[in-house]
């Protein structure tokens, strides 16, 4: 995205896999995504997802991420990338050896069909991220010149820029020759054509599903996938219920697990087996996204919600401190930013390069934002939150709420009231103390534990006060930025801007960081955005991303250094022999 790349044309391998990593073995995994079948409607198919991880397994993608290195993509089905200097075309040319299972090449047929096939999910839930949404917004038109070459056609406009070319690389290619003569709508249980490293060879519904590798995979001797895909088999057992998963790791039924409960990951794995030293509990890499796995976005199209008064009021509503010591036990990283644990976090005052691009909505933004550090409410964790309480009450006040009654409401009577939409036990458990300390506000509150349609449904009308929100931001950001915090989602149905921000310094910055041809010009439009998402009190942050704490039966061999940003498993471990035999299940 910056014209550096850390390896040069023809690169051998990455940095961080081992070249020479043994073929072999099976890593057993679970799942809590209950498949029902295989085409490319269903999302729930570990591993055969059409918006790719960061690890495929069924299909390849035209780019491929380094884990090494922030911004970088280097071809994988895609052999030649030729831009236009002014964004409006991308040319792609397809490596001539790339092949589907069946020995087909893979076409720029394939990759128009694929593009195609997912236009057409734009409007129905769950069918594709919204930032590739708005990526396919610029999307004029595709045109094939050959079977290994086509051109994507932008829309001309300020909103081209090198995230229109990335965002294209994150797409799984579907094989059109396969889904000519079959209903890509319809549900099959047949295991679908591919070109990945792998290929699914048996399943059953809602109990397992088992990849193996192909051994005469196209792309592995590619420099991007060398070292890397070295298991025969990795198989996915279903469990429905995670203390259950829980208890066949500990049984040795399941290989890896990533543990996100904090009352779990201190006491559950002291077992023999960990003493014996067969299990490892560590924490990998992972910071090629930032921002929030969870936060509580305000719905700003309410009317009285969209008073930055009355939201940092809200804020200060929130224990943070109490939530951090009885809910999570410090599990977690506060997050302080949008971009915590980067160096694109606002801290202390605005530099110039900030305040050149923050100046001209002065008049738009809070005050504060100029002459104060950004600091998020504390307390001493007790559980008594009087101080934050009485500045919140004042807030209210001056935004013209008060207690009549013992109700907090209007100057004409209207009560305030708000309404939590939840879809866990465990969601409704982590807002208890804090509707307790809304209601000593005087807020009426109400709290709504909705099943999948019904969430659904809610989404779609807006019809909440507060609903739970991941906020997931890559770094260099794309255009996620634009689906979360852009005034043109905040009124999509099912759109990612959940507390439906319309803002126009905002959707300025968002350009700015898109447009930045520097690292500089970057981190600046990052942190003058942070700081106005910040100051206008959109959503209440609870966990920022990090990386993942892992528990696994040590039978796997590993790189000796996991890359900077993301921790490469299980594309680059593999099955070790001397290990998993001093491991007996039976002692």
């Amino acid at each position: 995205m910056f014209a550096e790349f850390k390896y040069p044309p023809d690169f051998d391998h990455f940095d961080y896999v081992n070249p020479n990593a043994s073929k072999g073995g099976i890593l057993v995994l679970a799942s809590d995504r209950n498949w029902s079948a295989f085409n490319p409607e269903n999302v729930n198919t570990p591993g055969a997802g059409i918006i790719l991880g960061t690890a495929p397994m069924l299909y390849d993608s035209l780019f491929s991420p380094a884990d090494d290195e922030l911004g970088s993509f280097y071809g994988n089905l895609a052999e030649r990338i030729t831009i236009a200097d002014d964004f409006t075309w991308v040319r792609i040319t397809i490596r001539p050896e790339a092949r589907w299972h069946d020995g087909v090449p893979v076409t720029a047929t394939d990759v128009v069909f694929t593009f195609n096939y997912l236009r057409n999910k734009l409007d129905q839930p769950r069918k594709i991220s919204d930032n590739l949404q708005s990526s396919y917004e610029v999307v004029e038109s595709m045109e094939v010149h050959n079977n290994r070459e086509l051109t994507f056609h932008f829309r001309h406009g300020d909103d081209l820029n090198t995230n229109v070319v990335v965002s294209l690389g994150k797409i799984a290619i579907l094989p059109e020759h396969y889904w000519r003569e079959r209903d890509i709508t319809q549900t099959t249980t047949t295991p679908p054509l591919g070109s990945g490293p792998y290929r699914i060879t048996d399943a059953e519904q809602s109990r397992f599903l088992l990849y193996e590798r192909v051994p005469d995979y196209w792309g592995k001797d590619l420099g991007i996938n060398r070292g890397r895909y070295n298991f025969d088999q990795i198989r996915y057992d279903f469990y429905r219920d995670r203390t259950i998963a829980r208890e066949a790791f500990r049984k040795g039924l399941v290989d890896f697990l990533q543990e996100t409960d904090p009352r779990y990951w201190n006491t559950a794995y002291e077992i023999p087996a960990r003493e014996k030293g067969w299990i490892q509990q560590r924490r990998h890499n992972f910071s090629t996204y930032v921002g929030l796995i969870q936060g509580l976005a305000i719905n700003t199209r309410r009317p009285n919600l969209q008073d930055v008064r009355v939201r940092e009021a809200l804020t200060l509503a929130f224990d943070y401190n109490w939530y951090e010591r009885v809910i999570t036990q410090g599990f977690y990283t506060r997050p302080e930013s949008y971009f915590s644990n980067s160096n694109a976090a606002a801290v202390g005052l605005p530099d110039e390069d900030e305040l050149s691009k923050l100046n001209p909505f002065r008049d738009q933004l809070p005050p504060r934002l100029f002459t104060h550090p950004f600091e998020p409410p504390r307390s001493s964790g007790q559980g008594h939150n009087r101080a934050n309480l009485l500045h919140a009450r004042q807030l209210l006040q001056d935004a013209g709420w008060t207690i009549r009654g013992g109700t907090l409401s209007n100057a004409k009577g209207e009560p305030f009231s708000l309404t939590f939409i939840v879809r866990t036990p465990d969601e409704q458990r982590s807002i208890t103390h804090y509707v307790e300390q809304l209601q000593r506000l005087g807020f009426k509150v109400r709290v709504r534990l909705v099943e999948a349609a019904q969430y659904i449904s809610i989404m779609k009308d807006f019809d909440f006060d507060f609903a739970m929100q991941g906020v997931g931001i890559a770094q260099p950001p794309t255009l996620e930025l634009v689906a979360h915090f852009h005034s043109n989602n905040a009124l999509v149905p099912h759109t990612s801007n959940r507390a439906g921000i319309q803002n126009d310094a905002v959707d300025t910055m968002i350009t700015a960081v898109l447009n930045a041809q520097t690292q500089t010009q970057l981190i600046a439009a990052q942190k003058a955005l942070d700081r106005i998402l910040l100051w206008n009190f959109y959503i209440i942050p609870l966990i920022a991303i990090e990386g993942p704490r892992v528990v696994y039966w040590d039978k796997f061999g590993r790189p000796p250094i996991d890359a900077e940003y993301r921790t490469g498993f299980p594309d680059t471990w593999w099955y070790d022999n001397k290990k998993a035999e001093r491991i007996d299940l039976a002692r």
